[in-house]
């Protein structure tokens, strides 16, 4: 059996533990009657590979929908949701959501989001979880989104290195 070069095995090191530093933001919404979501995008940039995660209630439902579906409030739906807690990945171009449950997009509970084309820059971290955000309530946003984040990373690094020392060790 070879034995891999110091060289190789540090570049494959380096290599798995640079990937995390790009990474997707995760956008929670407190999917709910009654809250505006005109504006929910105008302070964010979207990019392919972000999420947003709806978090509603069983009244609720959740579609993606495409523009004339979202303009009509109808019932065409690319892919709908009924977990209470959604979480759907971004693609570029303007996306679409309705809750298609009674008369509740009628009553303003869509969401449109523009999504730009390039992946997101090196700096593109989540939003702070304590800012209070005109979607979610202050009281209604929980640590947990961060915690899930740096867990991820600590899963990501400790994987890279376990991977790393598999590649060494096949050679």
């Amino acid at each position: 059996m070879a034995t891999p070069s110091i060289i190789t095995t540090a570049t494959l090191i380096v290599l798995l533990l640079l990937a995390p530093a790009v990474r997707a933001v995760d956008y929670p919404v407190s999917w709910t009657l009654g809250t505006s979501y005109e504006d929910w995008d105008s302070d964010k940039t979207l990019f392919p590979g972000d999420t947003i995660t709806f978090s509603y209630g069983p009244a609720h439902s959740l579609s993606v929908v495409k523009k004339d579906t979202y303009d009509n409030c109808g019932s065409d739906a690319i892919k709908s949701f009924s977990d209470g807690s959604s979480t759907v990945p971004l693609v570029a171009g303007t996306m679409y959501f309705i809750c298609p449950e009674g008369n509740h997009c009628a009553n303003g509970m869509k969401l449109s989001v523009k999504v730009g084309n390039a992946g997101p820059p090196k700096n593109h971290t989540s939003p702070p979880v304590d800012a209070p955000s005109p979607v979610t309530p202050k009281l209604a946003r929980s640590t947990g989104a961060a915690t899930s984040n740096c867990n991820l990373n600590f899963m990501v690094i400790g994987g890279s290195l376990l991977l790393a020392h598999l590649f060494a060790f096949l050679g």
